[in-house]
């Protein structure tokens, strides 16, 4: 991420994002909805997320650029 953004601290930043989005989901779904299982499915969808949200940062990026 840091050799195609070209900066360490923007790329720390995304990284911080990315993390950050677990604990707003977490508040979300249990907090609000209630959803208090998790499975399998529930574990190997957070790289799914991981994934999309790393791509849309080089998306916003490029975009920017």
């Amino acid at each position: 991420m840091t050799f195609h953004l070209g900066s360490p601290f923007l790329s720390s930043m995304c990284m911080v994002l990315i993390c950050a989005s677990f604990p707003i989901t977490a508040l979300i779904t249990e907090g609000i909805l209630g959803v208090t299982y998790v499975g399998d499915l529930h574990s190997s969808i957070a790289f799914i997320v991981m994934g999309i949200a790393a791509d849309d940062i080089f998306v916003f990026y490029d975009a920017w650029r």
